[in-house]
């Protein structure tokens, strides 16, 4: 289940997030990436299971607009934070990166609730999720992280300027997913 979620071409703000982590990232800082690979797999993992379960009603338009606005606001901080992106920024990345999973969790919970509903076990349909989301969002970042390293052999790209572009049309590319949550 969560495999097919995150890897739909038609939720392109998974790759758009990813993009954003991807791009100051490199192979040698494979730690960091499971990291941040595991902590969206679990917060949308928990978000779903909130939601599932009855914990938490939230308001579907509000949680649509929260996941562009997540984007919208990681742009932001690598374009402010260009001078010092290749340093370690990793607490505030994880953060982006944990609110992210929580509010795709809470927008995709009724996935899980259809699933939970099909199953004897509750913990089967969880398993599932945790696994199908943490893979799927794996072999993205594979794929971006390989997409990164070969335009960085590219001697005219320089890390920042790549950085930069990337993240200026990522900016311009969730504004308007979220104007249009908010004129739905």
């Amino acid at each position: 289940m969560g495999v097919k979620h995150v890897l739909k071409l038609s939720l392109y703000n998974y790759i758009l997030f990813l993009t954003l982590l991807v791009a100051v990232l490199s192979f040698k800082q494979w730690k960091k990436i499971l990291w941040l690979v595991v902590s969206i797999a679990f917060s949308y993992s928990f978000g779903m299971v909130l939601v599932a379960y009855g914990h938490f009603i939230p308001k579907i338009d509000i949680i649509r607009f929260l996941i562009p606005f997540t984007i919208f606001m990681l742009a932001i901080f690598n374009i402010l934070s260009i001078k010092n992106i290749l340093r370690s920024n990793g607490k505030q990345v994880l953060l982006f990166a944990i609110l992210f999973g929580f509010f795709n969790g809470l927008g995709s919970s009724g996935e899980l609730m259809l699933q939970v509903q099909k199953n004897e076990s509750e913990l089967v349909p969880i398993i599932e999720v945790v696994l199908g989301a943490g893979t799927s969002l794996l072999i993205a970042v594979l794929g971006l992280l390989t997409v990164f390293t070969v335009l960085r052999k590219i001697p005219r790209f320089d890390k920042k300027i790549l950085i930069l572009a990337f993240s200026i049309v990522v900016l311009g590319l969730s504004v308007p997913l979220m104007f249009g949550q908010i004129f739905n």
